[in-house]
């Protein structure tokens, strides 16, 4: 079974990759955010890759610049009514670090904007994932006092929505401060996402 692949880069398209390895050209399934981050045309990139057979599309590979989101992958495969396209949907849509974020902060929302995932398919995501995403070491992407945060998250989140801020907005601008902050209240950073939303007017 292939689980890794090194080679060059003979052709790539934003959701496919053929590299070339010792005279093998294997085509490649890849997300949005791999696809973003691999280097140009003829030149050489690794890929952790996800090996898959059935009788109806036979052998498919999918691919992914890291080890976790391989592992993310598939942790996606063993939920109902997810297959690999919807997969890689998610992992295209959502950075890893911003879907783990999402999955511990239960933002339903902002996981029924993936095409294909709706709010019922949303709330199933996080409750299948919820004690297993844990495994998965993001650099960065771990919060302190998960059950805490998730408070001042709430907080913060309904007071900015009752101001008129839309919820995706506010939802991807908290994520992004919790994650570079420390706040200590509810205030704090309502106060920090305030600030920031106003400079991207």
């Amino acid at each position: 079974m292939i689980a890794y692949l090194e080679g060059k880069i003979i052709n790539k398209k934003p959701v496919k990759v053929i590299l070339l390895c010792n005279g093998v050209g294997f085509e490649v399934n890849i997300p949005l955010t791999t696809f973003d981050i691999l280097p140009a045309t003829g030149e050489i990139t690794q890929l952790h890759i996800h090996y898959s057979f059935n009788e109806n599309d036979g052998v498919k590979l999918f691919g992914f610049i890291s080890k976790n989101e391989k592992e993310m992958f598939g942790k996606l495969l063993n939920i109902s009514k997810i297959g690999p396209k919807i997969a890689l949907s998610i992992l295209s849509a959502l950075k890893l670090e911003d879907l783990i974020m999402a999955i511990q902060t239960k933002d339903v929302s902002l996981l029924s904007t993936v095409p294909g995932i709706g709010k019922k398919s949303a709330e199933r995501l996080i409750i299948e994932l919820k004690d297993k995403i844990n495994e998965i070491e993001i650099k960065g992407s771990s919060i302190p006092e998960m059950e805490e945060t998730n408070t001042l998250f709430s907080e913060a989140e309904s007071a900015l929505i009752t101001l008129g801020y839309k919820k995706f907005i506010v939802a991807k601008t908290l994520r992004k401060l919790l994650k570079e902050n420390n706040f200590k209240s509810s205030e704090e950073i309502i106060k920090a996402a305030i600030k920031t939303l106003y400079k991207k007017r």
